[in-house]
């Protein structure tokens, strides 16, 4: 059972700025030149809180001065909060996606209410912690994929928000942002029934739910098992989106890699040829732009029907590799779910990387691999002598993630890239302030 309560939510006020100048991506995709760059458009930007660059006690120190002189303010009561954000899909289409921020109470993954769908890394969860043990406060929502709801999550929350926004930016990228607030308690008991049977899987922010379930275990050993049910560490700040949204969008994150024991072309190819059916693609030849190589390398990856990539390699010549035999990959993999073994990136890591010498542990090096959401970039980086190959796969179906995870299984590295990305600062929660009615 999906346990999801309303929370008194920690926004921005007026004497803040505008909107546009508070709000960030997620502190996972921000490099130093844009926080710098956040920071210097507005003192109160939230990075100055969620990157701890001048130290935790800092940005404890800034958060609390924040919420004393109403930089920041906490909700009068209760409330859920409606998310929808407005973006165009790379053929231009426009989308639409709803979510729910609520506080969802934590439970470890053996539970079997939240389920990962990728592995993480100790040093950003201690990162994560270390802030959070700061401020008090969860600052930057886990996007979470729910299935199995008792309704249409995406109508009741456009009937429920006929009326403006508390909340409206457009960010960098075109996409729009709008938050309402939902703090009727017959509507409030209404989402938490529609819920109430739905399960999770993370898209993304397991190193912040991580995070939350040891600041939760942490508080817990302290009360001595006295702990009152509805105290906010008990719960994450997350945004629940349907997982068949007709505005779920997953994109590709392509591979660049760096250096292979067997980088020379003709010998890529024969190590790949014995296992996949190797067909040429004429728009990626030796003097064709790296933008116009990468579309035609796209294309003729999407009328593959069987799982595979397309590689793009230093004599300036790319193909699509197919699985020459799907039945012998399946049997290689019979221990995972039929939704891994569909997918592109675990043909590249499963069998094109070790076929070409890279085990598990190369694959994990960042001197090794890369990764890049555009295709252009992955075979520039060819082009321009930086890599030995570039191999571009398909996204992932959110359908196909929920379903790896089902069988408790986790995705290669980097396997998706869910966009739009949710914005830090339209809606935080105080962990020191009890949730639900």
């Amino acid at each position: 059972m999906l346990d999801v309560q309303p929370f008194r939510g920690v926004r921005y006020t007026a004497a803040a700025g505008p909107w546009p100048s508070v709000v960030a991506p997620p502190y996972d995709v921000i490099d130093d030149a844009l926080r710098q760059k956040l920071a210097a458009a507005n003192p109160y930007n939230i990075v100055q809180v969620d990157i701890a660059a001048d130290g935790y006690d800092e940005a404890a120190r800034r958060w609390n001065a924040w919420l004393r002189s109403g930089i920041v303010a906490r909700e009068s009561r209760p409330a859920f909060y409606a998310y929808q954000q407005v973006y165009n899909t790379s053929g231009s289409q426009r989308r639409l996606r709803w979510g729910l921020a609520a506080a969802v109470k934590l439970a470890a993954y053996e539970e079997g209410v939240v389920l990962p769908h990728e592995r993480t890394l100790a040093r950003a969860k201690q990162d994560r912690l270390q802030l959070m043990r700061a401020t008090r406060a969860q600052l930057s929502p886990v996007f979470g994929l729910c299935f199995g709801t008792g309704g249409d999550l995406d109508a009741r929350l456009s009937a429920a928000c006929a009326g403006p926004p508390a909340a409206e930016v457009a960010d960098a990228d075109g996409v729009e942002h709008r938050l309402w607030v939902l703090d009727d308690p017959e509507l409030v008991r209404e989402l938490q029934a529609l819920l109430r049977p739905a399960r999770v899987v993370i898209a993304d922010g397991h190193h912040r739910y991580e995070t939350a379930l040891a600041f939760r275990d942490e508080q817990r050993a302290k009360l001595h098992g006295g702990w009152p049910e509805r105290a906010a560490w008990n719960y994450v700040l997350m945004v629940l989106v349907d997982v068949d949204s007709p505005g779920m969008a997953i994109w590709p994150t392509h591979r660049i890699v760096r250096w292979l024991p067997c980088a020379e072309p003709e010998e890529l190819r024969r190590h790949w040829s014995g296992l996949f059916r190797l067909a040429p693609v004429e728009g990626a030849a030796p003097g064709i732009a790296a933008a116009e190589a990468a579309r035609a390398l796209e294309n003729a990856l999407a009328a593959c029907r069987e799982p595979g990539f397309a590689a793009y390699l230093r004599d300036g010549r790319g193909f699509v590799a197919a699985l020459a035999d799907p039945s012998a990959w399946r049997g290689a993999y019979a221990d995972k779910p039929a939704a891994w073994r569909a997918l592109d990136v675990a043909v590249v890591h499963g069998l094109a990387l070790p076929a070409a010498g890279l085990d598990e542990a190369a694959q994990a090096s960042e001197e090794v691999l890369s990764f890049t959401r555009s295709a252009a970039e992955a075979v520039a980086a060819v082009q321009r002598g930086e890599a030995a190959a570039a191999l571009l796969v398909r996204p992932a179906p959110p359908q196909a993630v929920r379903d790896v995870a089902l069988a408790g299984e986790t995705l290669p590295q980097k396997s998706t890239y869910f966009y739009p990305k949710l914005l830090t600062g339209l809606v935080m929660s105080d962990l020191d302030t009890p949730v639900g009615l």
